[in-house]
């Protein structure tokens, strides 16, 4: 009889030592680019088999540049949790033909993010208007397809976006 409480006892803590271990290591954590990729399926449905082609890292934040296996293209951010691990915070889901033009605040700054993969591209021109006033045009080397970031401190303003191809092809 005490044998068979003792097995009983001894099988339900590997049991629970498993399950532990198991939920430590399945858990995504967000410190590596595969558990970001295993988030973004998770967090986003309108995409299938998420892939990480860009990141940049933004006050402690990261920022990245993913596609789909469906066509979809993704600008997402992730909020650090502290220890090196990231959680998933939102995300500027598209079409891969359309330009993912979206944005964030990170500690009490609003950043423009924008993201291409449509095609591949030379070069990108960044129109602001405030106020009904045209800005000046901002020009970022695309052929790389790094993802554009700008540190905007307006709160009205409007915002348009054309990438060229070496073609001289235009893509809105």
């Amino acid at each position: 009889m005490k044998k068979k409480l003792l097995l009983t006892v001894l099988a339900i803590i590997v049991c629970i030592a498993a399950a532990s271990v198991y939920l430590f290591y399945s858990t995504s954590k967000g410190d590596t680019i595969e558990s970001r990729e295993s988030m973004l399926n998770t967090a986003i449905s309108t995409g299938n088999d998420w892939t990480i082609a860009k990141e940049i890292e933004l006050d402690g934040y990261i920022i990245s540049a993913a596609y789909s296996t469906n066509s979809k293209s993704t600008l997402a951010v992730f909020e650090p949790t502290g220890n090196g691990k990231y959680k998933f915070n939102t995300s500027t889901n598209r079409s891969n033909e359309e330009i993912i033009i979206g944005g964030t605040a990170i500690n009490g700054k609003w950043y423009d993010l924008i993201w291409f993969n449509g095609a591949k591209t030379e070069y990108a021109e960044i129109t602001y208007t405030i106020n009904g006033q045209i800005q000046d045009t901002l020009r970022y080397n695309t052929d790389a397809m790094d993802i554009i970031c700008i540190d905007n401190p307006e709160k009205e303003y409007s915002i348009h976006v054309v990438y060229y191809d070496s073609d001289g092809n235009k893509y809105e």
